[in-house]
């Protein structure tokens, strides 16, 4: 995600400093490079993160060689993961004491969004901070929403995911019933797409191959978004809930069947390759 970020941000004028665990990686972005955090953010007016977990998530920003070592005051910290609510309150809190700014904003849309910048974009913080840096994020995201206090940004992102990951899980079950069946699957998904179960998630990566040429399912499940990381992002949803009380029992389901395909070793496909999990027995 981040590497088609960074050149949407290029081409909208901005001056870009990249980092990256792999230099090579940073390389590919064609402009300044830096080895740490704290390189990349000592002159910057703003930080951006799309880090792939929480524990990165916090060694980026707090640790030793993080941005919160050079970044001066006034400036603004935006994390653009998916991570719990919790941490950026936390984020936002640790920086504060150091006058540095802050906001979640996670994104949804994949690789395709952030190469055509279109994603989603979900902000959380102080609104006169989102104000400032409303347009630098419209280089990203055709929608870029104000959604409420620090956090707020990654429950709403949380609950994206939820609601994603159930819906992929009901899609793969379906079609196991449809090929139990021998109903073309092709003519099935025309049937979906004009019915009341057609959805995003749907169009963007129906689970059976040969249905559209352009979905991962006819591709070998190659990864739009990964298994492991929507698992990931399932249990802080799931984590989330348990805080307030809310008993999550579908999406504790989509869990299930989300982490026997890990266990099957497809982490790293589609998260559409859940369809090649679904149990079966012989129906006798």
């Amino acid at each position: 995600m981040g590497l088609p970020m960074g050149r949407q941000l290029v081409a909208a004028g901005h001056e870009v400093v990249a980092c990256d665990l792999d230099p090579a990686q940073a390389a590919r972005l064609g402009t300044a490079t830096a080895a740490m955090p704290a390189e990349a953010g000592r002159d910057a007016e703003v930080a951006l993160t799309s880090l792939p977990s929480v524990g990165a998530v916090e060694e980026v920003v707090l640790g030793a060689d993080g941005l919160e070592a050079t970044m001066a005051p006034g400036t603004t910290v935006i994390d653009m993961s998916t991570s719990p609510p919790a941490l950026a309150r936390r984020l936002a809190g640790e920086l504060a004491t150091r006058g540095i700014e802050f906001l979640d904003a996670p994104v949804s849309g994949g690789p395709t969004g952030a190469q055509a910048g279109t994603l989603a974009i979900m902000v959380g913080g102080e609104e006169p901070v989102f104000a400032r840096w409303r347009e630098l994020l419209g280089a990203l995201g055709t929608k870029v929403e104000y959604v409420g206090r620090h956090g707020a940004g990654q429950t709403v992102k949380l609950c994206n995911n939820l609601m994603v990951a159930c819906t992929m899980a009901a899609m793969a079950e379906a079609c196991a019933v449809l090929e139990g069946e021998g109903v073309d699957p092709a003519i099935a998904y025309e049937v979906f797409t004009r019915s009341t179960s057609d959805s995003s998630v749907m169009r963007r990566r129906f689970p059976l191959p040969g249905v559209r040429p352009e979905h991962p399912a006819s591709q070998e499940y190659e990864p739009m978004f990964r298994v492991d990381l929507l698992v990931k992002d399932i249990e802080l949803a799931l984590d989330l809930a348990r805080e307030q009380g809310v008993e999550c029992s579908t999406g504790a389901a989509a869990a299930a069947l989300y982490r026997a395909t890990v266990e099957e070793g497809l982490g790293a496909l589609d998260y559409s390759a859940v369809a090649l999990a679904v149990p079966r027995s012989d129906p006798g």
